[in-house]
């Protein structure tokens, strides 16, 4: 969990930094699908860490930045994330809204919000990180895959 957490902080501060490197394409990781509008670009990844699949992206404009981390968990694991995140980003305090755990927070004058959710049934944790114009970051709502208790609803 203190893994998730010290990425949670990482992605948050060095998002707006790396967005517009690469170029847009359909985004495939075993655990989900997304379509990035054509202003939108992975940055990094899908990349392997501890079990756990990360993504980043990012706007082209660098105004919005987004992290997907999709890994292993136990039962618990979302309320000590969204925690843990929330502590190191100095966030608000965790609040569960339809099925998930969400928090907004600010760092260098950039606001954000973070969404964590939790299956039980297939053991798997998703925390989702989006920073900047948040409204431009919508899309990330239409993701889909086999794991239907993971794919985060809008704040």
């Amino acid at each position: 969990m203190k893994i998730v957490a010290r990425v949670v902080l990482l992605l948050a501060l060095l998002l707006p930094a790396f967005a517009g490197r690469i170029s847009a394409a359909p985004l495939t990781t075993k655990y989900y699908s997304l379509d990035l509008p054509p202003d939108w670009v992975v940055v990094n990844g899908p990349t392997k860490q501890n079990d756990a699949v990360q993504v980043l992206l990012g706007q082209k404009d660098h105004k919005t930045s987004a992290a997907v981390i999709v890994g292993p968990a136990k039962p618990g694991d979302a309320e000590k994330a969204a925690e843990a995140g929330s502590q190191r980003l100095k966030g608000s305090k965790p609040v569960a809204r339809d099925g998930q755990l969400q928090f907004s927070f600010e760092q260098k004058g950039i606001k954000g919000y973070s969404v964590v959710r939790e299956d039980p049934i297939s053991k798997l944790l998703l925390v989702l990180i989006v920073s900047g114009d948040v409204r431009q970051a919508d899309f990330i709502y239409k993701m889909r895959g086999p794991y239907k208790a993971l794919m985060p609803h809008q704040p």
